[in-house]
């Protein structure tokens, strides 16, 4: 399937904001949910001993932070709060997503500063064109997802977001 398989997909194009605030207790729960004890994820103590003006939020916190923090009065002006590309759900031409199995193939973050409890950050996601590859099951198609967040003070860039999906259609 190409991108011409997608007629309501706009490939590329970065969505709109969502803004969100770190907050303590989601980043101490996510901390839990890893079964990571380590007092910098839930203690200001901790956290100013090592060096941080806040407890910093784990390591991929960003990826989950939209399920908790996505406040309707942090929101840009006709924000919906809701972190969507444009085209995260491509739809063939009757309305349905195509049949087949769709993967997680691998996920980069890079950080441009320590995200940390208080930040309010903006972000905006987009998806490439799908990329048509041959593999060992057949064909595949390989999407990339983007997410960007930036400081919403200052945007200044904090993490990026890297997603490859690997979609394999039903012969």
């Amino acid at each position: 399937m190409t991108a011409d398989a997608y007629p309501n997909a706009v490939f590329n194009a970065w969505s709109n904001p969502v803004r969100v605030r770190i907050d303590a207790a989601p980043v101490m729960l996510f901390a839990r949910a890893l079964h990571d004890d380590n007092p910098l994820w839930n203690s200001e103590r901790a956290a100013q001993a090592a060096g941080f003006d806040s407890v910093p939020a784990t390591p991929t916190f960003t990826f989950v932070m939209g399920y908790s923090g996505t406040f309707p009065d942090l929101q840009p002006e006709g924000g919906t709060g809701h972190m969507d590309a444009p085209s995260s759900k491509p739809m063939s031409p009757d309305g349905t997503s195509p049949s087949g199995l769709y993967l997680h193939g691998e996920q980069h973050f890079t950080y441009h500063r320590q995200p940390v409890v208080g930040d309010v950050l903006e972000g905006r996601m987009r998806i490439s064109e799908p990329m048509a590859k041959g593999g060992s099951r057949g064909r595949m198609e390989i999407t990339l997802l983007e997410t960007e967040w930036r400081d919403a003070a200052t945007g200044d860039p904090v993490v990026t977001e890297r997603i490859v999906s690997i979609f394999l259609p039903d012969a």
